[in-house]
């Protein structure tokens, strides 16, 4: 697998009959975009390179690849209801507002995969470094160790080692620093010389530089990455973190940008851990069930002065109807309004939805609401503008993100998706919270926001 390198694309036309030309960009440099439809409804994304794509910058790309599960070969077995009783009564719940409407009409699901298979796809990812135990499609923890036989650990490394490695990451050990930490080095006879703390929990810490820096927690028991310029807070999502990010944001931010105040982003994601029973079942990850302990609360209150004006706000939902109205409420407190409904379809690597793109009890996409700040703006020209729409869900328009699923929980990065949305993308300030990984120029707040970016889930492509 060649490395990779800085976003360059090879744009090919192809016609089909007396359609209208489609546009399909060719990954010769590794981007994680295999194939995007002239005005961008329909995308083929590599998912592990597009993690991965996001750990580097144009001047320090990235050089490593992400473990990966192994590619889907055939759908998963249908757990439809096959008498029709049991599929009336499944029925019912939608009726009674339980499930909520399927949002992609299948047709359009079916549509988007022909249109990508007539451009001559027939592997929808790329080759991919796994390990000869994983499962395809979802299941094991690489970095986390639960799967030990997956990983290749990190103990053998030395106390205090200091060096710079033959990656664009910089490696030392961290001992104990307080409150904010920014990351700093300088060259030396021997290496480099850096901050160091012991726990990277509860403080916000920074890398300000344009290269990735190795750090090793000895609370945390771990090494792990921090992509060039990025922040992050690895912390549950409480009242008292949300005052210590707040703070924080307008320390770290205090001069307004082009397009925001102090404090603000142009870009925020969410990916929620919402309470359902596959998750619960599965103990993949913490939801939220008490609603003392909701964090949504907290942020229904705090998040709204960091959303700078034409700011947009994407947010991951599942298909339960009362989830897709708490999505659509926060929208509104933060003064946000719905202008895009996209969804992740998931494929096995031939192409194929992963379960029948009618089902009821199980679908084979993932929804993604993306609203934009409809406080006022100056536009280009020097006078206000307002971002706002109409907000109507039947008027958002629909996007199809095609990607062969990867380990459980792991989504597509949406870096390179949503940048050409912003004013400005090589100028921009972005945050995701309940992140599981960094993203270089991001900042990223998660209990799990260090999760793919610890060392035993990332390998040199040329090993």
């Amino acid at each position: 697998m060649p490395r990779c390198r800085p976003e360059i694309f090879r744009v090919v036309f192809i016609r089909r009959s007396d359609a209208n030309a489609s546009l399909m960009y060719v990954n010769d440099n590794q981007s994680p975009i295999l194939y995007q439809n002239q005005d961008s409804t329909v995308v083929l994304i590599d998912i592990p390179r597009s993690i991965s794509s996001a750990q580097g910058i144009l001047d320090n790309p990235c050089s490593d690849a992400l473990l990966s599960s192994p590619p889907l070969e055939k759908s998963y077995a249908s757990i439809e209801p096959r008498s029709k009783k049991a599929r009336e009564r499944v029925q019912q719940q939608v009726v009674l507002g339980n499930l909520a409407k399927p949002s992609f009409p299948p047709a359009l699901l079916l549509q988007g995969l022909a249109e990508i298979k007539s451009g001559g796809f027939f592997n929808f990812c790329s080759e991919r470094k796994t390990r000869p135990s994983a499962t395809p499609g979802h299941g094991h923890d690489i970095g986390g160790c639960k799967s030990s036989e997956l990983v290749e650990q990190n103990a053998a490394e030395p106390e205090n080692h200091v060096s710079i490695s033959n990656s664009p990451f910089r490696s030392w050990n961290t001992i104990q620093a307080q409150e904010h930490l920014t990351l700093s080095s300088r060259a030396t006879a021997s290496g480099l010389e850096a901050s160091q703390i012991v726990s990277l929990q509860g403080r916000v810490i920074s890398n300000p530089l344009v290269h990735g820096l190795r750090i090793h927690s000895s609370v945390e028991s771990g090494n792990y990455r921090v992509p060039p310029l990025s922040t992050f807070l690895l912390s549950k999502v409480g009242e008292r973190e949300a005052s210590d990010f707040s703070k924080a944001a307008r320390k770290l931010l205090p001069e307004p940008s082009m397009s925001a105040a102090p404090g603000q982003f142009d870009f925020i994601l969410l990916d929620p851990p919402w309470d359902n029973r596959s998750v619960r079942r599965g103990g993949t990850y913490k939801t939220q069930r008490k609603a003392e302990e909701d964090p949504l609360l907290v942020l229904e209150e705090m998040l709204g002065s960091h959303v700078a004006p034409g700011a947009i706000v994407a947010c991951w939902i599942t298909n339960k109807k009362s989830v897709r109205a708490t999505a659509l409420r926060l929208f509104e407190s933060w003064g946000v309004n719905l202008i895009e409904e996209w969804a992740w379809l998931k494929t096995t690597i031939h192409g194929e939805p992963i379960v029948d793109v009618e089902g009821i009890m199980r679908r084979p996409y993932e929804v993604l609401l993306v609203g934009r700040s409809m406080h006022l703006v100056f536009d280009d020209f020097g006078d206000f503008g307002d971002f706002g729409d109409s907000g109507s869900v039947d008027l958002a328009k629909k996007r199809l993100v095609v990607g062969v699923p990867d380990l459980h929980s792991r989504k597509p990065c949406l870096k390179t998706l949503i940048e050409p949305m912003l004013k400005d993308k090589s100028n921009y300030r972005a945050l995701e919270i309940f992140a599981r990984h960094l993203v270089a120029g991001w900042w990223s707040w998660g209990d799990e926001v260090l999760k793919y970016n610890r060392e035993g889930y990332w390998v040199n492509v040329e090993s």
